[in-house]
């Protein structure tokens, strides 16, 4: 078919000019079908990116509570073992799991997995952080001379022996309140000491002459309280008790 019969039309140069238009109008076609598939898998990749991220949050929630059931189940345990003995004894550290083990406390933390399930190398962390400060309520109080009814302890130092993994050097700040409707009365004391991690406590020195050091130690699973003693530095007995919470 000639150019003329195609575009019903006399003259070469306007022949040219239609199937110029023609290509340009195909070109538009063309050109505007692709803009509108893009636009679809634009639309389809948002879609995309939104499930991903819907999908992330759940997976983050659900990362989050099985932390935080098995930080449960470690603190129950922690509570039967503190109740009933977890059967290694106070220099012994118990490996937990479904085959317990004993191990020395001076094994824990020393880079080496004594423990069958390595449990002795996952307790090297401790919530009693340089720089941490914790709240203590009285629960009872058989031999502080000052019967405080708060304490406020302050971790000033944390550090730990690379030659001595299963202890850290510790140093803290305690103010001792007590309020009743006649006075109001604070005392000021500091103490160094350490931080065991097989125990999970913080053991300090008597801060004062009359021979009573404080110890706190960290609920299993729980890194925001510790129950704290006031022990009698020659017999070990405890006599009184504050209920601590970090702040």
């Amino acid at each position: 078919v000639v150019c003329s019969e195609l575009f019903n039309c006399s003259h070469h140069h306007l022949c040219h000019k239609m199937k110029i238009l023609l290509i340009l109008s195909a070109l538009v076609v063309v050109s505007s079908a692709l803009r509108a598939r893009l636009d679809s898998q634009e639309v389809l990749l948002n879609r995309m990116s939104a499930r991903l991220a819907t999908l992330t949050e759940q997976l983050d929630k659900k990362t989050g509570a099985c932390e935080e059931s098995s930080n449960m189940v470690e603190k129950y345990t922690f509570d039967l073992d503190r109740k009933f003995g977890d059967g290694c004894g106070t220099r012994g550290f118990q490996c937990g799991g479904g085959h317990p083990q004993c191990v020395s406390l001076l094994a824990v933390c020393d880079g080496d997995k004594n423990c069958g399930n390595g449990a002795d190398e996952n307790v090297c962390d401790s919530p009693a952080e340089e720089g941490s400060s914790w709240l203590g309520h009285v629960v009872y109080d058989r031999c502080t001379h000052r019967k405080p009814k708060e304490i406020r302890m302050i971790i000033n130092k944390f550090k730990r022996n690379p030659y001595f993994g299963s202890k850290a050097q510790a140093e803290a700040s305690f103010v001792l309140s007590r309020s009743s409707a006649e006075e109001e009365s604070k005392a000021y004391l500091m103490s160094a000491g350490s931080h065991c991690f097989g125990c999970r406590q913080i053991i300090t020195t008597p801060p004062d002459d009359d021979a009573l050091s404080l110890t706190c130690k960290f609920d299993q699973g729980d890194r925001k309280h510790c129950t704290g003693n006031i022990v009698r530095d020659i017999t070990g007995e405890k006599c009184a008790e504050f209920f601590f919470k970090r702040e």
